[in-house]
């Protein structure tokens, strides 16, 4: 059945994406949610009866502020809590009750820092994974390379170390309000709106930190509303009784016109965890307070979710949006500051390299458009990107490159072709039949195999075992594909990767035949399945 995350997907959006501390409970162990987390550092204080303290809290704020929903009493209930404990925390630590690991008293005094924050700093900096989620957290990495934008209250870096992890581009990221007021590409970027393990004086956590944080949340405010208003907003983590999802939305409902609110049921979507549902049930909330209605999706499958979300699939990603921005910027706008500018023609591939190769030199840079005037790449450097890169050519190219080639050529291209109608592409006619024969004609390890000489088809189980054997190198090379199917992935990988950087270093413009099969072996093995 068609869910609304099916049709944002066809859609073909890249997402806004709020990721709360629920994401983080998921995948890692020990993880607190927020009254556990005050609850650990309040005992750590020598401090007693937690929630007796904190129901007193909670019914003194009912008396106070009558006019507060529930959801705005818990949450005022824990920003009041937070304050006591830093006071009670920071004045053991100071009395030389409780230590923390590399940082002293002297420290606290030099760098004006709250003794609390810097030990929840060292809580949130290290993390360990739950077993038993390798594939769900897998989807989850993909998904974060088709966000746009993601925003998040957690400490933690469990989001940024798991984007620069899969990608090379590595994400953008801004603490507090630090990054609302720098020149953004609001592309694979990161805004950590409640602070950072890495920057502890920037942590949210009492009650006089949220009173500045929203006095000074005006240009936030706008930030967030601006980068809303033209991308699907997908929340997940949270709950919706999380009063900071509240905010958010209610501060985004305020600022746009009953037109727009109307069509906002389909761009928002709440992800809700729910115990043992491997379905998406969809449903369609009216929220008074909210002033709006969303979709709340409810399941325990997650990796569902995630895949959905990964299908948008614009042929370039996120952070290579950025590296466009950031280039046209720096070569285009400052550069033409200097005076007149020439003109320079690049290849995607180049644009890591662009700016230290040019200097000062004043250029404008030729990106291309629907005639796609971007330079094909050679064999190895295609072969390199198409094996261990993150960040793939844009497919109308490598579509191009692979039509290019003689129907008899060895190169690897299962995992641009897998899932496509090749019919429904922007190739020729003529092209679309070149890879329709090249997808009949290698399509199984045994055709790339057949031609080997007789003589090297000597069985071996282990990649050492061949290496031993001293043969000339073309002569291993067939030797490994023949027995590719028996050998042990990631060692054949690295093995890979040491011969073509040698191809590479030496300035060569083409692969060895035999060597190149067993790139096409491997392309089989991993993406033909």
């Amino acid at each position: 059945m068609t869910d609304i995350l099916d049709i944002l997907a066809k859609k073909n959006e890249f997402p806004i994406v709020f990721i709360g501390s629920g994401i983080s409970k998921r995948f890692l162990n020990n993880f607190p949610d927020w009254p556990n987390l005050l609850r650990e550092f309040w005992e750590k204080a020598g401090l007693q009866n937690f929630y007796g303290e904190l129901n007193n809290t909670r019914a003194q704020i009912q008396r106070e502020y009558p006019e507060f929903n529930d959801k705005e009493n818990n949450h005022e209930a824990y920003i009041q809590m937070g304050a006591k404990l830093e006071n009670e925390f920071n004045t053991q630590f100071n009395q030389g009750n409780i230590l923390i690991e590399n940082f002293s008293q002297e420290d606290a005094f030099n760098k004006n820092l709250s003794p609390l924050k810097k030990a929840i700093a060292n809580r949130f900096k290290t993390y360990s994974f739950k077993p038993g989620f390798d594939e769900e957290y897998s989807a989850f990495v993909r998904m974060l390379l088709k966000t746009q934008i993601i925003l998040t209250t957690n400490y933690d870096t469990f989001i940024e170390d798991s984007y620069d992890k899969a990608s090379s581009y590595k994400i953008t990221k801004y603490v507090g309000q630090r990054g609302f007021f720098k020149d953004t590409y609001d592309y694979a970027e990161l805004y950590k709106l409640h602070g950072c393990a890495e920057n502890p004086e920037d942590i949210i956590l009492t009650k006089d930190d949220y009173n500045k944080f929203e006095k000074n949340s005006v240009l936030i405010s706008a930030k967030i509303i601006s980068i809303m208003l033209n991308s699907p907003i997908i929340f997940m983590g949270y709950s919706l009784t999380d009063i900071n999802v509240r905010r958010i939305i209610q501060d985004f409902t305020r600022s746009i016109s009953d037109e727009e609110v109307q069509l906002l049921e389909d761009r928002l979507i709440l992800i809700e965890w729910k115990d043992g549902e491997n379905d998406l049930i969809e449903e369609v909330l009216n929220d008074r307070d909210l002033g709006c209605k969303l979709k709340v999706i409810k399941t325990n499958n997650f990796k569902s979710v995630f895949e959905k979300i990964s299908a948008v699939n614009q042929g370039v990603a996120p952070s290579e949006v950025r590296k466009y921005k950031h280039i046209i910027k720096e070569l285009i706008v400052d550069s033409g500051k200097k005076g007149s500018l020439n003109s320079l023609l690049v290849s995607p591939m180049q644009l890591d390299d662009i700016e230290r190769r040019i200097g000062d030199n004043k250029l404008i840079v030729a990106l291309g458009d629907a005639t796609y005037i971007f330079q094909m790449p050679d064999l190895i450097s295609y072969v390199y990107n198409y094996f261990f890169e993150t960040d793939k050519i844009h497919t109308d190219i490598a579509f191009r490159y692979i039509a290019s080639q003689p129907d008899n050529s060895r190169i690897p291209f299962w995992s641009y072709i897998k899932d496509v109608n090749i019919d429904q592409t922007n190739l020729h006619n003529l092209d679309k039949d070149k890879i329709k024969r090249r997808v009949a004609k290698f399509s199984n390890i045994d055709e790339c195999t057949r031609t080997i000489n007789a003589s090297y088809k000597i069985k071996k189980n282990s990649l050492d075992s061949i290496i031993n054997l001293k043969f000339k190198e073309e002569k291993e090379f067939d030797v490994i594909a023949y027995n590719a199917e028996n050998l042990d992935r990631d060692q054949l990988r690295e093995y890979l990767l040491t011969k073509l950087n040698r191809y590479k270093e030496e300035g060569a413009r083409a692969l060895p035949t035999s060597l190149r099969r067993i790139f096409m072996i491997y392309d089989l093995l991993i993406n033909r399945g």
